[in-house]
C-alpha cells in the first residue's frame, strides 16, 4: 500500500469496495478451482481427489481453496503473513511484529468491517457445509520449507507466483515436497496482462486516468499504484521456467471471455496503431492467467 495516511485509508477503502461488491465472483473463482484441480487430479493419478493430503503455497487471509479443498482433504497452508483464526490475540500481535502495521491494520479491518466473514459464511453455503473443517495454517518461507521430502499428495498454488522475488527457489522447494505421483498445480496473474499491475483501483472499477496496459509503457507506467510486489516476469520467462523444472507438465493461459474482452481488443488496437507495446504478442497481452499442472515422476 502506498505511504501516508491519506494513501493508506484510500487503499484499504478500495480493497473494502472490491472484497466486498465481489463475494459472489470470488465464490465463483474458488468453486471453479475446486472443479479444475478435482479433474487434474483425476486425470494425473486415475483418484478422486478425497482423503490427500494438500499443501496450499501463499494461502492469504480468506484462505479460499484451503476452505474448499478441506471438505474432503487434509489441507496444510503455509503464508509468510500470519493467518490468525478467530480474535486471540496472540496470532494478531506476532502479524504486527513480523509483517508490521501496514498489514496488521488491513487485516483487522477486514475482520472488524466483517468482510471475511460474510465470504466465508457464503463460501460455506455454496460447498454445502456449516463451517470450514479444521486446516494446519503455517507461517513458512516456502523457498525454505521445513516439511519432509514427498510429504504432500497435491502442491497448489494460485495468484501467488507473479509475486514472489525468486520463483524458481519456490518450484523447487514444490516439487521436493510433493509425493511421487502427486499433482503440481500452479496458477498466475500474468504481469502483462491489463490488470496485472495490481492496482487497486482497476480491480475496483474506478480506473480514473489509469490508462490501458499503462505499467508497459513507460511513458505512462507513472499513473500507475502497484498495491503489493510485482515481479514483473514476462510470459516466455515463465514458459522457460515450467519447461526447464516441468518438463512433463501441461501450460495454458486464458483470456477475458466477459464483455470486457472485446473492449480489450478494441483498446489494444489502438495503442499498437500509436507504435506501442509492438514487444509484446498479442497472448501476452489478452492473456489473465497461466496454468501449469505437472505430475510427477514415479
Amino acid at each position: 500500500m502506498r505511504g501516508g495516511v491519506s494513501g493508506f485509508v484510500g487503499d484499504a477503502g478500495r480493497l473494502y469496495k472490491v472484497r466486498k461488491n465481489n463475494i459472489a465472483g470470488d465464490i465463483s473463482m474458488t468453486m471453479d478451482q475446486k472443479s479444475i484441480v478435482e479433474q487434474a487430479y483425476l486425470d494425473a493419478t486415475g483418484k478422486p481427489f478425497i482423503n490427500t493430503k494438500v499443501l496450499v503455497l501463499g494461502a492469504g487471509q480468506t484462505a479460499r481453496e484451503v476452505v474448499a479443498f478441506g471438505t474432503s482433504n487434509h489441507v496444510t497452508a503455509i503464508d509468510l503473513d500470519v493467518i490468525p483464526q478467530g480474535w486471540k490475540p496472540g496470532p494478531y500481535l506476532q502479524l504486527l511484529k513480523q509483517n508490521g502495521p501496514t498489514r496488521a491494520a488491513k487485516t483487522v479491518g477486514r475482520k472488524v468491517l466483517g468482510v471475511d466473514r460474510q465470504f466465508s459464511k457464503a463460501l460455506c453455503a455454496e460447498l454445502g457445509i456449516a463451517k470450514p473443517n479444521p486446516a494446519t495454517y503455517l507461517q513458512m518461507d516456502a523457498t525454505e520449507m521445513t516439511f519432509p521430502d514427498a510429504s504432500f499428495d497435491v502442491v497448489y498454488s494460485f495468484s501467488v507466483f507473479e509475486h514472489l522475488p525468486d520463483p524458481e527457489a519456490v518450484l523447487h522447494e514444490a516439487k521436493r515436497v510433493l509425493k511421487p505421483g502427486g499433482l503440481l498445480y500452479v496458477s498466475l496473474h500474468l504481469y502483462s496482462s491489463e490488470g496485472g499491475c495490481h492496482d487497486l483501483r482497476i480491480f475496483a472499477g474506478d480506473r480514473a486516468n489509469i490508462p490501458y496496459w499503462a505499467q508497459l509503457r513507460p511513458q505512462v507506467k507513472d499513473t500507475v499504484i502497484e498495491s503489493c510486489y510485482m515481479n514483473e516476469w514476462r510470459l516466455d520467462r515463465w514458459k522457460e521456467l515450467f519447461a526447464e523444472w516441468c518438463a512433463t507438465g501441461t501450460l495454458s493461459t486464458d483470456k477475458h471471455h466477459d464483455p470486457f474482452g472485446p473492449q480489450l481488443i478494441r483498446e489494444l488496437e489502438q495503442i499498437r496503431a500509436g507504435g506501442e507495446l509492438a514487444d509484446y504478442t498479442d497472448e501476452e497481452l489478452l492473456a489473465v492467467n497461466l496454468r501449469c499442472a505437472w505430475t510427477k515422476p514415479v
